[in-house]
């Protein structure tokens, strides 16, 4: 019987793999960056009068909570890192959307970016309403194509309104945003992380070693693979606020975070995550 088979009668009611003391630390280390970066953006949304970073705003609170769900899978047991990696990448892929909508020092460049995302939630809207008008016996359509045709006279509007010189800008595609961004070579960990949403055999691969004759099934899964969805998951947090923090600015407010402080804490707890499965270490052979 395989270890994922002999596990599986009490998956529902108990721990399979307890998370060690050092990974917990770590959770409490990312929670508590969280907290600190959420406290310093408080209130600053309501104040700020352009729409781009009003957005990112909003994309930050979906980038949180996939991070939570991370750490909150981090606490409650090792072999849920492959649902973990899944959370990681969606909060990557909205770290990057984030940090490419605020990228221009130009205000008027950032919001036709953010007319961009407009014209995306259009396109939303109207492919749904035309899947539901090619198939008689899903919802009726006629709520996506009312707001199909809201969005595209907003966008319209604000477009005509924009000062001369500047226009819409389509979101490139996410490897050709990453390089916009100056970060090609995080492209690796975005694919990696994609194997655990689309299923692909690397995403399968935590559950069975080798293949054919040699194929061995069971939960393959250690706390060395925590290390990479939890590092993207705080790179994705920590650069996402300090763009965001400094486009919520106003002449009145300047937010600040004591970034390196933040940074010691976290590099901290990685660096006594990575020891603890250190060949050596007293829970290691």
């Amino acid at each position: 019987m395989t270890q994922i088979e002999a596990s599986s009668s009490s998956m529902d009611a108990s721990t399979i793999r307890p998370p060690s003391p050092e990974l917990l630390q770590l959770a409490d280390t990312l929670d508590d960056a969280i907290a600190r970066i959420l406290e310093v953006r408080s209130g600053l949304v309501g104040a700020n009068k352009w729409e781009a970073p009003r957005e990112a705003w909003a994309m930050s609170n979906l980038l949180v909570r996939n991070i939570e769900a991370v750490l909150l899978m981090a606490r409650t047991d090792e072999v849920m890192v492959s649902a973990a990696w899944a959370n990681a990448r969606c909060a990557f892929e909205q770290a990057v959307r984030i940090i490419w909508l605020l990228k221009p020092a130009d205000r008027f460049a950032s919001e036709g970016r953010w007319l961009g995302f407009v014209a995306e939630a259009e396109r939303f809207h109207r492919l749904v309403a035309e899947a539901a008008e090619h198939t008689p016996e899903l919802p009726n359509s006629a709520g996506h194509r009312m707001l199909e045709q809201q969005m595209r006279h907003f966008r319209e509007q604000v477009t005509a309104a924009l000062p001369a010189g500047y226009t819409p800008e389509k979101p490139p595609k996410f490897e050709s945003m990453l390089r916009e961004i100056d970060a090609a070579a995080l492209y690796r960990f975005y694919r990696e992380g994609s194997q655990y949403v689309h299923g692909s055999m690397w995403g399968t691969a935590t559950y069975r070693k080798n293949l054919g004759v040699h194929a061995e099934y069971g939960d393959f899964s250690t706390t060395a693979d925590w290390i990479l969805p939890l590092r993207l998951s705080w790179l994705s947090l920590r650069n996402v606020g300090m763009i965001l923090l400094s486009r919520l600015a106003t002449p009145d407010v300047t937010p600040t975070c004591d970034w390196d402080a933040v940074e010691r804490s976290v590099n901290r707890d990685f660096d006594a995550l990575a020891a603890s499965i250190t060949p050596g270490h007293p829970d290691q052979p």
